[in-house]
């Protein structure tokens, strides 16, 4: 990702005037468009191709809440800028929302949720880099990773192992007939050791087996009887995850 290409969508042009002024400042943003209303920007949606949406709520004939469930599944990301607290909760109920703006907007704060953009596309576009997992896969007995504790070295299968807990330098490996191993190295080292069709990334504490989750709940996923939580910045990748 070289730029953020961000559409701006407000009925209010004094908010697209600051909006503009605080993304030349970026130099890694660039705003390619304005739409003063919910319709206007469908239109301008089906013709072009944006990263970002700097979107309103209450517009005249389309709010923007309106505008989301006409894009469906194809909305690209939507940092909401709005004077109306409200609609908050709401807004959060989509998967393409980052953030949530209240208006007089502050610079710092956006300058934040533009960062939390920008890490949440670089973490979806390394994701999809990635062989995707899917139905049909499976892992085989013989795939396993060597565990040294106590000066015992322990063959675990990797079909065999729940989920993986960060604990500072060490590591908590947590197997389905309920045992649990520690050993010495960090979270990032064994996830590049796993294979990541397999295993997914779910918070800087988590890794879990994704065969072996049977739910997601929120921001929590459900593994054997144990709630684990997802990281905000993980939710979307997890979610794509899971469905395969």
């Amino acid at each position: 990702m070289t730029t953020l290409k961000l559409l701006i969508v407000d009925d209010e042009p004094l908010a697209h005037k600051v909006l503009s002024g605080y993304c030349e400042k970026i130099d890694f943003v660039t705003v390619i468009g304005h739409c003063y209303d919910g319709i206007s920007a469908l239109n301008f949606l089906n013709k072009n191709k944006v990263d970002a949406l700097l979107l309103d709520i209450q517009m005249p004939d389309l709010t923007g809440i309106e505008l989301l469930d006409s894009l469906k599944h194809h909305a690209p990301k939507v940092i909401f800028t709005t004077a109306f607290t409200d609609f908050a909760i709401q807004g959060f109920d989509y998967d393409q929302v980052v953030d949530y703006l209240h208006k007089p907007i502050r610079i710092t704060r956006f300058i934040k949720a533009i960062e939390r953009l920008k890490k949440q596309i670089l973490m979806e576009q390394d994701f999809n880099k990635k062989e995707m997992p899917n139905l049909h896969t499976t892992i085989k007995q013989t795939d396993f990773i060597s565990i040294s504790e106590n000066r015992i070295i322990y063959r675990i299968q990797l079909a065999n192992i729940l989920y993986i807990q960060s604990w500072g330098n060490y590591l908590k490996v947590f197997l389905d007939n309920q045992e649990m191993k520690i050993i010495r190295k960090t979270i990032k080292a064994m996830e590049k050791e796993l294979p990541n069709t397999l295993f997914q990334r779910i918070h800087k504490s988590y890794i879990v087996n994704i065969q072996q989750v049977t739910a997601i709940e929120g921001n929590q996923i459900l593994i054997a009887t144990k709630k684990l939580a997802i990281g905000k910045s993980y939710l979307n990748l997890v979610k794509k995850a899971l469905k395969g």
